[in-house]
């Protein structure tokens, strides 16, 4: 086998090497940062290094060499953009969808990027949902609203190009914060592409949730009462959810690459955690929770 043939990339091995180094850092609390923030910033600098790994790397040592160095720079480089602010904040909509007769609701929330806040309205409100979003530059608010379905269904979502910003955060300038009715039985279906979902279901009659992010971090705050199922997943980032402590808990977890953590007392059966009492309990929910590559976190209060 020639020397060209045995040669490979410079990018995966450093890589892999890189990301193990700022994780053990990070676990032994000498970075203070947060990686995936981190990661998903310098996002185009791997993909320039993979572009010059292929281009001159594999040629020969000194094109390997040379790319190490160019890596170097740029990465070096990417780093020192992370300071840069930029602003790509669009319009902003006030939410007021009132309530008419409805008891019951599907509710589906779907922004591409920025954070997603939820939580209840004050009981006795005219609206099923009422809050304010702010957009992207270039995304659109689409907004669908059925009373002639059981159960109603009301929807929000962006569409239109968005930027990704390779600098500047998670794109925080973009949030949608709304709250919801709590005197109608809701089936929620919350979807974010990039940045960080915050709920809490504290007060709200849930009877089925689904929660799912590409890139970024969610957490979930469940309701203290009813019977319901949840499914909570995750590309890369992290998953917290928050138990209250009169809520039984029967998960199921699953991650690809990265770790779990349950709270204690809480009885194993392979991939499946069940908390105490959880057979008997008068609320209680079935989770499914799913993490690609990073962590899940299960918190209980007052247990």
């Amino acid at each position: 086998m020639s020397e060209r043939a045995r040669r490979g990339g410079l990018v995966g091995p450093l890589l892999l090497i890189g990301l193990g180094v700022i994780f053990l850092l990070n676990n032994l609390g000498v970075l203070a940062v947060n990686i995936w923030d981190v990661i998903f910033r310098l996002w185009p600098v791997i993909l320039i290094a993979i572009g010059l790994d292929l281009l001159i790397g594999r040629r020969s040592v000194g094109g390997s060499l040379l790319v190490l160095v160019l890596i170097l720079v740029v990465f070096i480089g990417g780093v020192w953009l992370i300071g840069v602010e930029v602003r790509t904040t669009g319009p902003s909509s006030e939410i007021f969808q009132p309530l008419e007769s409805m008891t019951k609701a599907e509710v589906s929330i779907s922004p591409s990027i920025g954070l997603l806040h939820v939580e209840s309205l004050d009981p006795g409100s005219r609206y099923l949902a009422q809050g304010k979003i702010r957009l992207m530059s270039g995304e659109d608010l689409r907004q669908d609203f059925n009373p002639d379905r059981d159960p109603a269904s009301f929807a929000l979502r962006s569409s239109g190009q968005t930027w990704f910003p390779a600098i500047g955060g998670w794109g925080e300038d973009a949030t949608w914060d709304l709250g919801l009715n709590p005197d109608v039985a809701l089936i929620l279906d919350l979807s974010l592409g990039v940045g960080k979902i915050e709920v809490d279901l504290t007060g709200l009659d849930v009877t089925a949730f689904e929660v799912s992010l590409g890139l970024g971090k969610t957490i979930i705050t469940l309701p203290e009462e009813g019977r319901f199922t949840a499914k909570i997943s995750g590309a890369i980032g992290e998953t917290y959810v928050i138990v209250p402590s009169d809520m039984a808990v029967r998960s199921h977890v699953s991650t690809g690459i990265g770790t779990s953590s349950l709270p204690p007392g809480y009885t194993r059966q392979g991939d499946t955690y069940v908390s105490p009492g959880y057979e008997s309990a008068e609320n209680r929910v079935d989770l499914d929770i799913s993490q690609a590559i990073g962590m899940i976190s299960v918190v209980s209060l007052g247990r």
